[in-house]
C-alpha cells in the first residue's frame, strides 16, 4: 500500500526488447513511489541523483534480454547495455525487478514503496507492482544466484564478472545546498 507521507517521481526510457527471436523497440513509463527514511537533506539528494542516473544512463537505450549467456554474449559487441532478467523482459517482471534495484540503491535513505510500469509494447497497460504483488514471489523464488536486482551498485547485468562501484562509473554529483527561497515580487 502506498504510504500518503511519501513522494512519487514520473520518468520514461526507450530500450529494445529481445523478444521471441526478434528486436522490438520500446517506450516506458515509469512512476516511483518513494518513501524517505533518514532527515538527512543531503543523503536523500545522493540517493534520488542515483535513481535518475539509472533512467538517464543505464536504462536509456539499453537492450532488455533474458537471463541467458549465450543472448549476452551476442549483444554484449554492441555499445549498448545489456541488462538481463530472471524471466522474459515483459512490463510485469522489468516492474519488479526494478523495483528491487531501485530499493537496494535507496538502503538506509530512500525506501521505494511502488513503482507503476507502463509500456508501447506493453499496449500502455499500467501495472502497479509492490512487494505485495504476485509478480514479487516470482522474483524472490528465481534461481539467480547474486542478482544484480538485491546489488546497491550500478551493476545491471548478471554476467558482469568485475565488481561495479558508482565511483567506477564516474558517479558524482555538487554537494546539495539545501533549498533556497525565492521571493517573488
Amino acid at each position: 500500500m502506498l504510504n500518503d507521507d511519501g513522494i512519487s517521481w514520473k520518468t520514461r526510457f526507450t530500450n529494445t526488447m529481445y523478444l521471441q527471436n526478434k528486436l522490438w523497440p520500446n517506450d516506458v513509463a515509469i512512476n516511483i513511489h518513494m518513501l524517505p527514511v533518514t532527515d538527512g537533506p543531503n543523503s536523500q539528494h545522493v540517493t534520488f541523483q542515483k535513481i535518475k542516473y539509472v533512467f538517464g544512463k543505464s536504462l536509456q537505450n539499453s537492450i532488455f534480454i533474458q537471463n541467458e549467456e549465450n543472448l549476452y554474449e551476442s549483444f554484449s559487441v554492441f555499445d549498448n547495455d545489456v541488462i538481463d532478467f530472471f524471466d522474459t523482459p515483459v512490463d510485469q517482471v522489468v516492474g519488479v525487478t526494478l523495483l528491487a534495484k531501485l530499493d537496494a540503491i535507496g538502503g538506509e535513505s530512500m525506501k521505494v514503496d511502488a513503482l507503476e510500469i507502463e509500456s508501447w509494447q506493453g499496449e500502455n497497460l499500467r501495472f502497479m507492482i509492490t512487494t505485495d504483488s504476485p509478480e514479487w514471489k516470482l522474483l524472490q523464488n528465481c534461481d539467480t544466484k547474486d542478482p544484480w536486482w538485491h546489488d546497491s551498485s550500478p551493476r545491471f547485468s548478471n554476467f558482469d564478472t568485475e565488481p561495479l562501484t558508482w565511483d567506477d562509473i564516474g558517479f558524482t554529483i555538487k554537494e546539495h545546498e539545501g533549498f533556497k527561497v525565492i521571493q517573488g515580487g
